[in-house]
């Protein structure tokens, strides 16, 4: 092996400019994986150089050659079961995250459904005047915000998907829920404002999607739970989605009879909204990352530091869709919001870096031994 990259060297005058480029990539692996295979990796790649490529100052490692190096990396280092302590941790968070953030779009996904339910699916004569919303029975306009209410439901698809083990599907539906609702008008024909909009507004969608496709890869097999458990893991977000609509319904509805009065109502719809979901989600497991924390053998560093990956999006779409000129109310709200998330960033922070310090002290707290 040494003396194929001495012959490299001696035919490009030293080790090479484009040798030095291939070790400047493998930086992206950890050391103990360098230090087995960086100089077999160096060699193949020099060997599978086209002609007249070593040793030219101008040439560079090609695309797919980074790219696979770079899959390599976040494969190491989001380790699957076997792989060391940290790298199985930061592997275990971000599948978790995928997991955490899937459940939470179907729990909206049961909200939007019940939502298409009590606006489309009852007839006019039972409900007051202006509750079915826009477009006439059997328009397209109908149709169309129908089909907007129930593709959530590809996320749905997805967390079936992933919980019986099935992660290539789970992924393809994910990505089909983060895209298809753009597809009849994509975000950047609209303007910049509304790409810029939407893309903050996409980040907790995206970023569960992300932590799916590079969490579960090929060395890290999905959770593949029995049927019935795989069910009530579907069950029961829908069920708290379809509450959600109820209660959603029951306020505009007494908004419109002027039972209650809409000023009183407008912070409360700040916390019924994607974020104010969120903030309060993120809160909850937080809360319940606390309190296990105290508990011995009750690990959840995965858990807490899956929380603060997906706190990240949520404090970032709201903070670059801050309501303005908006009641005093609204903004109120919004920064409750905001603070209620970073003070819950921070303490899931905390109680992640504790645990990742544990495994470096050589503990085994994400293996499930009391830490």
């Amino acid at each position: 092996m040494s003396e194929r990259i001495s012959r490299h060297g001696e035919r490009s005058g030293g080790r090479g400019v484009l040798e030095e480029r291939y070790r400047r990539w493998l930086r992206l692996l950890p050391a103990s994986y360098r230090a087995e295979r960086e100089e077999e990796m160096v060699s193949a790649f020099m060997e599978g150089a086209q002609p007249g490529r070593t040793g030219n100052d101008d040439q560079r490692p090609r695309f797919l050659e980074i790219a696979s190096v770079a899959a390599l990396a976040l494969r190491l280092r989001l380790g699957g079961p076997g792989s060391p302590p940290g790298s199985y941790l930061w592997g275990e968070a971000v599948r978790r995250a995928a997991l955490l953030g899937l459940v939470f779009w179907t729990v909206l996904a049961g909200l939007y459904a019940g939502q298409a339910v009590l606006t489309y699916g009852i007839p006019v004569d039972a409900l007051p005047d202006g509750v079915m919303g826009i477009g006439d029975p059997g328009s397209p306009d109908r149709m169309r915000l129908v089909l907007a209410d129930l593709t959530p439901l590809l996320w749905v698809a997805a967390l079936g998907a992933l919980v019986r083990g099935r992660a290539r599907t789970a992924k393809a539906a994910a990505i089909a829920a983060l895209v298809v609702p753009y597809v009849p008008a994509p975000p950047f024909i609209l303007g910049w404002e509304s790409a810029v909009r939407w893309a903050c507004s996409a980040l907790p969608a995206v970023v569960t999607v992300l932590a799916l496709a590079i969490g579960f890869h090929r060395d890290a097999p999905p959770p593949r739970l029995p049927v019935r458990p795989a069910l009530l893991m579907l069950v029961l977000p829908i069920a708290v989605g379809l509450l959600l609509s109820l209660v959603v319904g029951v306020l505009g509805a007494a908004t419109r009879a002027g039972t209650i009065s809409e000023r009183l109502l407008i912070p409360v719809w700040m916390w019924v909204d994607t974020t104010g979901l969120a903030c309060l989600s993120l809160l909850a497991v937080a809360v319940w990352c606390v309190i296990r924390r105290w508990t011995p053998g009750r690990p959840v560093a995965p858990v807490a530091l899956a929380a603060a990956i997906l706190t990240v999006p949520v404090a970032l779409a709201r903070a670059t869709t801050w309501p303005l000129g908006v009641a005093d109310a609204t903004r109120l709200a919004a920064t409750l919001q905001l603070a209620v998330l970073v003070a819950s960033g921070i303490t899931l922070v905390v109680i992640g870096v504790r645990a990742l310090r544990a495994v470096d002290g050589g503990l085994t707290e994400v293996r499930g031994q009391p830490g």
